[in-house]
This record gives C-alpha cells, structure tokens and sequence, in this order.
C-alpha cells in the first residue's frame, strides 16, 4: 500500500486483542499511560513486551528525546 505522507507511519505488522480489566486496572492503566505520553495501546503493549521477555518489541514512547527550549532561543 503507498502511503501518500498524511498520518503517522505504520507501526508494521500487529495483532489485535480485546480485554476488559478491573476498573482498577483500567484506571491504572489510563493514568500511567498518560503519564508516559503513550496510548493505552502502546502502554499495555510496553508491559506484555516486557513481560514475556521481549523487550525488543515494545513501543518507543513518543518524543522521549524531545527537550524544552529555553524561551530566550525559541525568539
């Protein structure tokens, strides 16, 4: 399929499973995502890579290298 540049990039071959967790662990899970600036998706991928002793395909958190300029190099 070509991409036409709009949207992100495909994150390459995934399967698609559905659960429904405790509300604790859903609300768990929200909030530390959120925390990580990831998707709950991304989150609870990063957890199950990790787990399984696969670390190699856990999803990269989403500008992690990003820094905030200070205001005098921003002008």
């Amino acid at each position: 399929m070509a991409r036409n540049g709009i949207g992100r990039p495909s994150k390459g071959d995934r399967d698609a499973f559905m659960t429904k967790p405790a509300r604790p662990i859903g609300d768990a899970i929200r909030e530390r995502a959120h925390a990580a600036g990831m998707s709950y998706g991304d989150y609870i991928a990063d957890i199950l890579a990790r787990e399984l002793g696969m670390p190699q395909y856990a999803p990269t958190i989403p500008h992690a290298q990003d820094q905030e300029l200070p205001i005098s190099q921003v002008a």
